[in-house]
C-alpha cells in the first residue's frame, strides 16, 4: 500500500531529522526542483538528487547535523501540500542558534516530491501550489 502524500513527507521529515538523509532522498523525484528559501544568503534552485545533496550540503556547511524540520501542520490539496515546520539548528561559525517558523510547499508527482520552496509567509506557499487557506 502506497502512502498518501502527507504521510510520505512526514516520512521524509523524520528521516531528515534523525540524520538517515538516503531515506530521506528516496522521498524526492530524480527529476525534483528544489528551490531555497528566497531569504537565505546565496539563495539558489537544485536539481535532481545532485542537487538535494548539494544543498544538503550547503544547510551543513552552515548549521551542521544538526538542523531539524519539525512539521506543526499540513494543508494538502491535488497533488500538492504546504508543511507549517518549525526549523531549529545552531550555527556552526559562532553557535548562533535559529528557532523559526517556514512554510515548505510541495508538489508530487507518483508518490515523489517533484518541486519544493520554502517561504516566511504562509499565504505565499499556498499560492505557490494554487491553495488558499
Amino acid at each position: 500500500m502506497s502512502l498518501p502524500p502527507v504521510e510520505i513527507l512526514r516520512a521524509g521529515f523524520d528521516a531528515f531529522n534523525r540524520g538517515d538523509y538516503d531515506s530521506w532522498l528516496v522521498t524526492f523525484s530524480e527529476e525534483v526542483e528544489v528551490h531555497d528559501l528566497a531569504e537565505t544568503p546565496d539563495t539558489g534552485v537544485f536539481y535532481g538528487h545532485a542537487g538535494v545533496r548539494a544543498w544538503l550540503a550547503k544547510l551543513q556547511e552552515a548549521w551542521g547535523d544538526g538542523f531539524r524540520f519539525e512539521p506543526r501542520s499540513f494543508t494538502e490539496g491535488d497533488g500538492v501540500v504546504v508543511a507549517d515546520v518549525r526549523a531549529c539548528a545552531t550555527g556552526i561559525g559562532g553557535g548562533v542558534p535559529i528557532d523559526m517558523s517556514v512554510h515548505l510547499a510541495f508538489r508530487l508527482r507518483d508518490r515523489k516530491i517533484v518541486w519544493t520552496q520554502g517561504f516566511l509567509n504562509r499565504g505565499a506557499a499556498l499560492e505557490a501550489v494554487g491553495l488558499r487557506d
